[in-house]
């Protein structure tokens, strides 16, 4: 009687045991972020993208373009030559 009543307030997974399937999940949510900021910086030469889904952000981004010459160093009225 004793034995069974040990047995069953032992737990029979410790915490850490655990951490090699945690480490694999978050590896993998991590792993897309990580491989577009590579691509971005190889292919672009910028770790990230400018959104251009919506029309206001593809205006935004051909203003910035224009004003500036580069779409990804955003200015403010000092940018516009009288």
């Amino acid at each position: 009687i004793c034995f069974r009543e040990k047995e069953r307030f032992t737990p029979s997974v410790m915490w850490f045991e655990i951490l090699p399937s945690y480490g694999i999940i978050v590896a993998a949510f991590m792993a897309p972020t990580v491989i577009t900021y590579g691509i971005n910086k190889l292919a672009f030469g910028k770790p990230f993208r400018r959104n251009l889904r919506y029309e206001f952000e593809r205006l935004s981004y051909m203003r910035d373009q224009r004003l500036t010459g580069n779409a990804y160093k955003v200015q403010g009225l000092e940018a516009i030559k009288p």
